[in-house]
């Protein structure tokens, strides 16, 4: 199993939310100097998300440079935030991302997720995001929608997508640890590729996702506050 940093962006600033709220967490700064020292450690692949397009449906006007960037810097890029068209897909793809993520647009047509991965040639993550009730959120996880983790998870496999990122809403940013049970409940529903985001605060998060057969799984506050040193999460790079 891999083990992807992320990187949020927030009017082109790096930043990491709690439960993905406006005005929590911290500020980062630079993401091209923080993509550069995740490189540091040896790692290959790095999660953005640009949270003002995922809330908006609009790229930051800095977003495609910033993408530019990092992947100048040897890193493969698993993107996502307002992917909701074929057009931003292309673009995105064209900047050098390998992997995108697609949300609300899937959720309105699901045939774009194996649309956008013939016509980009990226690999195309379908955005499972999952809150306490079981239900999904979209928007930036400001909208509840009336479907199920198990009728999403119908769908999505039928779509052509190369699989899912996964994410426990409710305990996004928190470091209070993955509901594993819930984990447990997709890896059996679904036997695709799944990257897992959410809550991870401890290696020992990771290790016991990796035991459920998950591909990836992404991380960010527990690295950016020392709870997972980088050395010791490179070992997973």
């Amino acid at each position: 199993m891999k083990l992807i940093p992320s990187i949020d962006l927030e009017d082109g600033v790096a930043v990491k939310r709690v439960a993905g709220r406006r005005g929590t967490g911290l500020r980062l700064g630079d993401p091209v100097e923080l993509a550069r020292r995740i490189a540091s450690y040896g790692f290959t692949w790095v999660h953005v998300v640009d949270l003002d397009a995922a809330e908006k449906g609009e790229l930051g006007k800095e977003t495609l440079g910033i993408l530019r960037e990092i992947t100048g810097l040897g890193l493969r890029v698993e993107y996502g935030g307002g992917v909701r068209s074929l057009e931003v897909a292309e673009a995105v793809c064209s900047a050098g991302a390998s992997r995108l993520v697609i949300g609300s647009a899937w959720l309105r047509d699901p045939g774009i997720l194996g649309e956008a991965r013939e016509q980009t040639g990226c690999e195309v993550l379908a955005a499972v995001e999952e809150d306490r009730d079981g239900f999904l959120v979209t928007r930036g996880w400001r909208e509840k929608t009336p479907l199920s983790l198990e009728e999403a998870i119908k769908i999505v496999a039928a779509s052509g997508a190369t699989g899912v990122l996964y994410t426990q809403v409710w305990v996004e940013g928190s470091l209070r640890g993955p509901d594993l049970d819930r984990a447990r409940r997709l890896r059996e529903l679904y036997p695709g590729f799944i990257v897992f985001s959410g809550g991870v605060s401890s290696l020992r998060d990771v290790e016991a996702l990796a035991s459920l057969g998950f591909d990836a799984v992404v991380v960010g506050m527990a690295l950016y506050t020392g709870r997972i040193g980088w050395e010791e999460a490179a070992r997973y790079a």
